[in-house]
C-alpha cells in the first residue's frame, strides 16, 4: 500500500517508544529507550504493559503519511500513554 496521501483506508500502522530515565539530567544512572512498530495495536499495548512493569514510561502513537509539508515525512498521533506511576493505582 502506498500510504502518501493517507486516508485511513487499509491497515494503520504504530509506533511504540518506551523510556526508562533514573538520576539527574547532567548524570542519569539509568538511560534506557525501546522503540517498536507494528499494525498490531493490541500486541503493543502489551509489549508496553510489560515494559512499564519494569519501570518504563511508554507512549503508542498512530503514524500516517501527510502530503504537506513533506510527503516522505511521518505524523505521529498520541494513541495511549502507559506510566509506572499510574500503573500502581
Amino acid at each position: 500500500m502506498d500510504d502518501i496521501g493517507d486516508t485511513r483506508a487499509g491497515p494503520r500502522r504504530y509506533r511504540l517508544d518506551a523510556r526508562r530515565f533514573r538520576g539527574p539530567l547532567h548524570a542519569p544512572a539509568r538511560n534506557d529507550h525501546e522503540q517498536h512498530e507494528s499494525d498490531d495495536l493490541a500486541a503493543l499495548v502489551e509489549l508496553a504493559r510489560s515494559l512499564v512493569a519494569e519501570g518504563f514510561t511508554a507512549w503508542i502513537y498512530e503514524r500516517s503519511r501527510s502530503a504537506v509539508p513533506w510527503p516522505e515525512a511521518w505524523d505521529l498521533r498520541l494513541v495511549t500513554q502507559l506510566d509506572p506511576d499510574r500503573a500502581r493505582d
